[in-house]
């Protein structure tokens, strides 16, 4: 496989955000509607596809320890930077909630459903003094693919799209096994990819952040008070936990800290850096070796997303990150290709079933439970342990179990996104 365009894939889907991807990407395209248009704004119309109307429903909104998508949008128009990209609220202040919270008040602001979309679908129609002004974003929560002015198309602006004018399909590495991902990890120059180291550190501040309170569901405080009380030992997995619990709080309930992200998903980032920086830090593996099992969990993911899409129906970070990371720690325990592959059919073996049902604070219990599955699943794998061909979806190779997640998530699951979308509606109203 080409070195050049696996480097792009991950240099491509790991990003830095403040916040929510999911109604921070809303808060984008009607940012970047009313910027390119000006005047004093008279109403706002968001139309959503159903995996990002259903994640930006329920999840805390940066710098205010609240939730709601009129809220976004509104802090957005009001006080958003659109150059910033998915830091967009990262200077929003709870000063500025009441102002606000006028606006949603004073100013029209309406939400519907995209039917029949393929992929991330945001579009925002702002109206003003000045007439109407549109902005769509799709595939990727930062990718504004057009903007319209009073019906005249203005300049494209693709925020994450690589030099070449566009971003690499991940459909061109649907068929990489796991021995060909190690190759390229193996012989791959680690300057090109000690950059992903950051993803550790800036996660694991993140953590440090949820710690100082009981924001969210406060999972990480009381896997902290758990391991304190010898209720919880204080060891390897519980302290990764508490760690994941932790960051994870901190974003969904709100908090204005950066998160290292990866395949438009910083939740999917926190489970993958945290857990896996974890090990490495217990293993004292070097910077290079620690880069490198960053690169095959995020190629791991790559290639599930390349099956399932960037948003799912079933919880990516157990299906997606948190098999990548079981294969990242796996590589950083020793083990071969094989070894690899057998961790990652555990989780999938595992975790398959569980569902997303919109981003909110419970995420940090599906994130904990990913990221302790993933450490004991790779420890499993090189005590021998492997899930043998047709035991449910597992295949006799990964790519093969990967057409079965495949059919599991476009006919077995076709209908759990508009299921869950319509439950969280009804209980907005």
């Amino acid at each position: 496989m080409n070195e050049k365009m696996l480097l792009k894939i991950i240099e491509e889907n790991t990003f830095v955000t403040v916040g929510c991807t999911d109604p921070v990407a809303v808060g984008l395209a009607a940012s970047t509607a009313f910027n390119s248009i000006g005047g004093e704004i008279e109403e706002i119309r968001l139309s959503l596809d159903k995996n990002i109307y259903k994640d930006a429903l329920s999840v805390g909104i940066p710098g205010t320890l609240r939730s709601g998508l009129d809220l976004a949008v509104a802090l957005s128009v009001l006080y958003g930077d659109p150059t910033d990209g998915l830091r967009l609220l990262k200077n929003v202040e709870e000063s500025d909630i009441a102002n606000a919270e006028d606006f949603i008040k004073q100013h029209k602001i309406t939400f519907c459903l995209k039917e029949d979309v393929d992929g991330i679908y945001v579009k925002a129609d702002v109206i003003t003094s000045l007439g109407k002004a549109s902005a769509l974003i799709r595939y990727a929560h930062d990718r504004i693919e057009e903007i319209e002015v009073n019906g005249e198309k203005r300049r494209r602006d693709h925020a994450i799209i690589s030099s070449s004018g566009e971003m690499v399909d991940l459909s061109q590495i649907s068929d990489l096994s796991i021995k060909g991902i190690l190759d390229f990890v193996s012989t791959v120059s680690g300057d090109k990819i000690l950059f992903l180291n950051d993803g550790i550190e800036m996660n694991l501040k993140a953590a440090e952040m949820g710690l100082k309170d009981y924001f969210g569901l406060g999972t990480g405080k009381r896997y902290e008070n758990l391991i304190l009380k010898d209720v919880l030992s204080d060891d390897l997995v519980n302290r990764t936990k508490k760690d994941v619990g932790s960051a994870a709080d901190a974003r969904m309930a709100g908090l204005n800290v950066p998160i290292y992200g990866c395949f438009g998903s910083g939740n999917h980032g926190i489970t993958l850096f945290t857990t896996i920086g974890n090990v490495a830090r217990y293993l004292d593996s070097d910077p290079v070796r620690t880069s490198r099992a960053l690169a095959l969990a995020l190629l791991v993911v790559g290639v599930i997303k390349a099956h399932t899409g960037v948003l799912t129906p079933h919880c990516g970070c157990s299906v997606a990150a948190g098999t990548g990371a079981a294969a990242g720690i796996t590589y950083l325990l020793g083990g071969d290709d094989e070894q690899i592959e057998n961790a990652c059919h555990m989780m999938l073996a595992n975790l398959t079933g569980m569902l997303c049902d919109g981003a909110k604070y419970g995420c940090s219990l599906k994130m904990v439970a990913s990221a302790g599955a993933a450490i004991e699943s790779s420890y499993l794998a090189l005590e021998g342990a492997h899930v043998p061909d047709r035991n449910g979806i597992i295949g006799s190779s990964f790519s093969k179990t990967m057409k079965n997640l495949l059919a599991i998530t476009q006919q077995g699951m076709g209908d759990v996104d508009r299921a869950i979308l319509d439950i969280l509606l009804s209980l907005e109203n």
